[in-house]
């Protein structure tokens, strides 16, 4: 996603560079040597300056704008090195989606508590990395307290192919966009459940169920916002339902739950996606923020089961099917979202 918002700002005319943190050495070498990009596969070579993890401090300090894409995981350490060296005045757009494991942060939070008191943007909307560094129509929402801040950054990324919306509700885009990781896997599990069924029932159909799941995980998402201080709207629009629709079809934890689904392991799963997954690092957070205002969400305890058990036995898949039962129902503890009435 770094390189596809670099790619992007410069085509948009903005002088850009490329920062890459110390796990991005094959990014490095492939602009180096003028290639396409390692897991994208496109040209990036001649739109950006590309710098190595310890060349940040040539051009960091002139920064007006810092769009930072990195995991969860790694933001708070990517976030730390850049501010040892500093960008006075600049505004700092983050792509990074989820909580962090300790303390439940979400990405502005962090800044915050790193960065000290400076605009901080958070980015949401469906944009698959991929199609953005090849020039695909995109629509992006700027979430800021900051208007300012929010409205510069607007600026910077629209362009005649690419829509972007502002808003203040930083709460609701932020935990949509993270929790949107944990529905897309459980959204795929119901996807790769349906093919092991199948072999038992091969007319039958699973799009049912697949749409009953995503369903059940946009209720479960406008509880957890709402709980969070967020807006229904903000989960209705780019943050919410339009991230979680691209992610079940064609991002990494849709593709992931399809695999888990399937019969693959945890761990054969992740190293078949090559990727961060963060669905898989965002399950138990978001079941935490939820217990502590006594909401269940049976879209995450889905994901939570095939995270920590085995399933990849025959036998299990009766038990799996069972639970989606319970995961379209939301049958569970008086806490749990039900069915609006005239749903």
């Amino acid at each position: 996603m770094g390189t596809a918002l670099a790619v992007h700002s410069a085509r948009n005319g903005a002088d850009t560079a490329l920062l890459a943190t110390d796990h991005d050495e094959a990014v490095v070498d492939v602009w180096r040597r003028g290639l396409p990009h390692p897991s994208l596969q496109q040209p990036f070579h001649h739109y950006v300056r590309c710098y190595s993890a310890d060349d940040w401090a040539d051009v960091l300090p002139a920064a007006g704008i810092v769009f930072v894409a990195v995991s969860s995981a790694g933001l708070p350490r990517v976030l730390s090195q850049a501010a040892r060296i500093g960008a006075p005045g600049a505004i700092w757009v983050l792509a990074t989606k989820g909580w962090a494991q300790d303390t439940l942060q979400t990405p502005s939070q962090v800044a915050l508590a790193v960065l000290g008191n400076v605009p901080v943007v958070s980015l949401a909307g469906p944009a698959l990395a991929a199609e953005i560094l090849a020039g695909s129509p995109t629509g992006l929402l700027c979430a800021s307290v900051d208007q300012q801040a929010r409205r510069c950054a607007a600026t910077a990324l629209a362009s005649p192919i690419t829509a972007v919306f502002t808003t203040s509700d930083v709460a609701g885009a932020e935990t949509a966009a993270a929790f949107k990781n944990v529905v897309a896997v459980a959204v795929g599990l119901a996807e790769g459940l349906s093919d092991r069924l199948s072999q038992s029932a091969p007319f039958a159909g699973f799009a049912n169920a697949r749409a009953a799941v995503f369903a059940r995980g946009m209720l479960d998402m406008l509880a957890l916002v709402e709980a969070q201080g967020g807006r229904a709207a903000t989960v209705l629009g780019l943050a919410g339902a339009g991230d979680l629709y691209v992610t079940c079809g064609h991002g990494r934890n849709g593709r992931f739950g399809r695999l888990l689904g399937s019969g693959a392991t945890v761990e054969g799963a992740i190293r078949s996606i090559g990727s961060t997954v963060e669905g898989v690092s965002n399950t138990a957070p978001a079941l935490e923020l939820a217990a502590r205002t006594r909401l269940d969400l049976p879209s995450a305890r889905v994901v939570e089961l095939a995270l920590t058990e085995d399933l990849t036995g025959e036998r299990v898949t009766d038990r799996l099917r069972d639970l989606f039962l319970t995961v379209v129902s939301g049958s569970g503890p008086s806490g749990s979202p039900r069915w609006p009435a005239h749903a």
